[in-house]
């Protein structure tokens, strides 16, 4: 399959992160209860800082990462998002031409950062279950290969690794970097960014889109070891984060109640969808991050088909084509509140009943 990118096609898919969110949306993986309110009451209080130009060291929220994650401030680096880190790692790091070795199933943008900086995508597919075979990958790897990807918990799959596998994987295929993405690792999993500071092609890459609830003002930070933050550092901008961006990342670190209801609710509301989803003949993958992997119920000839039945009745979830190697069987779904996910489910009944009627829905 050719996932989201192929030729000039650099576009993303409208359906997964630029249209429309409809009434009824399960699409992105945005926190459901929000953010922190004290990162309301703070942004009010620190309305000034619009006309004050940011410090460009970020000093203060590098300090407050540093002490939350026990990683020395010299071995972190800021972003403007997961994404502006993705792409400046790719950029220091390859040639034209050289392989990056990742998972066939994963977060569609690794594929297109690697692509913008004249790299070459080295997809390894996946266990019959769907998990990452890190010894596929380490065997892949080559001389050729100057970064390897894995996202841990996994996008769209939600599985994990657990850490002693990854970090044997990691030591085993040195010196080639190895960049793990836990976007999601406070949904489920255990983060190994504490370990930076002992494996020298580690870097780890978080964000504050997922479970702080701040996808809006994109907040990205990166650790690793010294000898790789001070080079990427090297080649990255000034001022990585406005002035609002800093005391709102700084908040939400603080305040870790609101960081652990948002993970009991989504393991709840995760459950739930599961359960009620199965009883309805749809195969539902276990997950530790916001999001589900959903095989259609067979009754539907496509996922798309069964897309396009939901779009009809305002229901937004992620078509399962747009991740290379899932093919057209799939749905990506991210658990909202109980009421939404209800409503999710009413209109499942409804779309099921109408073909159980003979219904077409043309």
């Amino acid at each position: 399959m050719a996932g989201f990118f192929s030729g000039k096609n650099m576009k993303l898919p409208k359906l997964y992160a630029l249209n429309k969110k409809l009434k009824i949306d399960l699409s992105l993986s945005e926190n459901p209860l929000g953010c922190s309110p004290s990162v309301f009451r703070v942004l009010r209080k620190n309305i000034n800082l619009i006309t004050e130009y940011p410090d460009p060291y970020a000093t203060k929220l590098i300090s407050s990462f540093s002490k939350r994650f026990k990683v020395s401030e010299k071995q972190i680096l800021l972003g403007n998002g997961s994404e502006s880190l993705i792409d400046l790692v790719c950029r220091v790091l390859l040639n034209p031409e050289d392989e990056v070795v990742l998972p066939e199933l994963t977060f569609p943008l690794f594929e297109k950062a690697i692509l913008l900086n004249k790299g070459k995508p080295v997809f390894i597919k996946m266990k019959e279950d769907f998990q990452i075979d890190l010894q596929a990958l380490k065997n892949r790897a080559s001389k050729n290969t100057k970064l390897i990807i894995v996202c841990n918990p996994n996008n769209p799959t939600g599985k994990s690794l657990k850490p002693v596998m990854l970090l044997d994987f990691i030591k085993s295929v040195k010196p080639i970097p190895v960049l793990v993405d836990e976007a999601n690792i406070e949904f489920g999993g255990k983060s190994i960014i504490r370990t930076v500071k002992r494996n020298i092609n580690l870097l780890v890459l978080r964000t504050f889109s997922k479970a702080y609830g701040l996808a809006g003002l994109r907040i990205g930070f990166l650790a690793g070891p010294n000898n790789l933050i001070t080079r990427l550092k090297q080649f990255s901008q000034p001022f990585p984060l406005n002035s609002f961006v800093e005391q709102a990342a700084i908040t939400a670190l603080e305040d870790q109640d609101f960081l652990e209801k948002t993970k009991n609710f989504m393991t709840e509301e995760r459950e739930f969808l599961t359960s009620e989803l199965r009883k309805r003949n749809f195969t539902v993958f276990e997950s530790e991050a916001n999001n589900l992997l959903v095989k259609v119920n067979s009754i539907f000839s496509s996922a798309t088909r069964f897309v396009q039945f939901l779009n009809k009745n305002e229901v937004s979830v992620v078509n399962g084509k747009s991740f290379r190697g899932l093919g057209d069987s799939f749905i990506r779904i991210s658990p909202r509140r109980r009421k939404t996910n209800r409503l999710f489910l009413k209109t499942i009944d409804k779309i099921l009943s109408n073909m159980d009627n003979g219904g077409t829905y043309d």
